[in-house]
């Protein structure tokens, strides 16, 4: 079952891994979050330093066994960090305002936040309508669900940090919409790989970023100086 988790999140774990190494090299690293720690262990071989934060016992136990430090509480670390990052984190956590001062105190002089979290424009809720993902989506973990918008004021009105890139993410293909449209269930994107072109997928991707209907959202932050 853990090897079964691990392998489903392969894919996003490389990507995060490729879109922050460059400000993670030789430098102290918490993963906020960090699950079965797919991005923990990727990231450890470029940082200078890399820990965890995570709630779960049994993630918790999988990664001390491979001898990765992780705690269950932010609290515990008394050090600072020059980077932080949230993957499909902050949306769960109550108080998000509270939670930003608590990784302003965290993070070093100029430190950089990276946040990543699910878009509440995704086109399958703004534009298709699908009740069924919408249901999928709205799920009691989910705390909260953000938009550009929100997200961007949250960030502002907590004044310490810079926004330095406000991008988008789409981690599912077509085949996966079309998927949910028809059949009104996840797992498009393994069953209808007739549709995963890499063109076709690139150009409805275009169409997404275009109209902010991706859907993720991607932040980077750097704690004002």
């Amino acid at each position: 079952e853990i090897q079964k988790r691990i392998a489903e999140c392969k894919v996003d774990d490389l990507r995060r891994v490729q879109m922050v190494n460059q400000w993670c090299a030789g430098k102290d690293v918490l993963d906020f979050g960090c699950g079965f720690g797919g991005f923990l262990r990727g990231i450890s071989s470029i940082a200078k330093n890399a820990v965890g934060v995570e709630l779960s016992l049994t993630e918790r136990k999988y990664l001390k066994s491979l001898s990765l430090t992780v705690e269950d509480s932010i609290d515990k670390y008394e050090e600072k960090f020059d980077v932080i990052t949230l993957f499909h984190v902050f949306e769960h956590l109550s108080n998000p305002r509270e939670w930003l001062n608590k990784f302003a105190e965290k993070i070093k002089r100029n430190g950089i936040i990276f946040i990543e979290v699910p878009n509440a424009n995704d086109i399958l809720l703004s534009f298709y309508d699908s009740k069924d993902f919408a249901d999928f989506t709205y799920w009691s973990a989910h705390l909260y669900l953000y938009t550009h918008e929100s997200l961007t004021k949250l960030i502002k009105d907590n004044g310490q940090f810079d926004i330095e890139l406000e991008g988008q993410v789409q981690r599912y293909p077509l085949s996966n919409h079309l998927y949910w449209l028809a059949k009104h269930k996840p797992g498009g994107h393994k069953k209808w790989q007739i549709f995963n072109a890499e063109g076709l997928n690139n150009e409805y991707k275009k169409v997404l970023e275009k109209n902010f209907f991706c859907d993720t959202l991607f932040y980077r932050l750097r704690k004002k100086s």
